[in-house]
């Protein structure tokens, strides 16, 4: 009975686990251009290049909030640029004309990979009855046993690239990681914390 206890709280242990893991975002590489030295930028035209319009939407919405929040004035491209038009230097030239915007922030997919990890077999120790008297006592151990098994899971890669407007360079990246989000709603706001904390970290807002 206790043998088996101790396995269901095991296999709780392992659910939950697995689940933390799931909106697991972390960042893989960043850079920065040495040579800009103009300090934070006060006005961002915020893009997400994404196939649905409700993700890019949802993304550019966050990413607002989230400036805002910071005292940055911020637009988010889907109330200037049509959802069907293409994401060009060109294109976005056109959309920040006359505007004070003076930097662009895009994201976008980098690819999707499937990975497979195998976890070894465990044996869990269970005690059981003691019995003690006068200070002496003896426990009896038993082994509950979980076979290995491979699990299955997706990584999905972001780039988030950051341009000045007034010389058309790239002033900083970021390259991140999440590991098999369950929903779109965690992927957004996992990678908009990561990047923000980049870009804050590296006085650009």
């Amino acid at each position: 009975m206790q043998s088996t206890r101790i396995r269901m709280v095991a296999v709780v242990l392992l659910i939950a686990a697995a689940m933390s893991a799931c909106t697991t975002t972390k960042k893989t590489a960043e850079w920065r251009d040495d040579s800009y030295t103009g300090g934070k930028f006060d006005n961002i035209l915020v893009i997400g290049v994404a196939q649905q319009n409700s993700v890019r939407r949802m993304f550019e919405s966050n990413v607002v909030s989230e400036l805002k929040a910071k005292n940055v004035t911020a637009i988010p491209s889907f109330s200037i640029m049509a959802s069907d038009e293409k994401i060009s230097k060109e294109s976005v030239k056109a959309a920040i004309a006359g505007k004070k915007v003076d930097a662009v922030l895009v994201t976008h997919l980098v690819g999707v990979d499937e990975q497979e990890v195998y976890y070894p077999p465990t044996y869990t120790p269970t005690m059981g009855p003691g019995y003690g008297y006068y200070g002496y006592y003896s426990r009896v151990y038993d082994y509950v046993y979980e076979p290995g098994y491979y699990q299955k899971y997706k990584v999905v890669k972001i780039e988030t690239n950051l341009y000045n407007v007034s010389t058309e360079k790239l002033v900083w990246s970021m390259q991140s990681e999440t590991i098999d989000p369950d929903i779109e709603e965690h992927l957004v706001r996992d990678n908009i914390k990561v990047f923000m904390e980049g870009l804050a970290r590296q006085g650009l807002i």
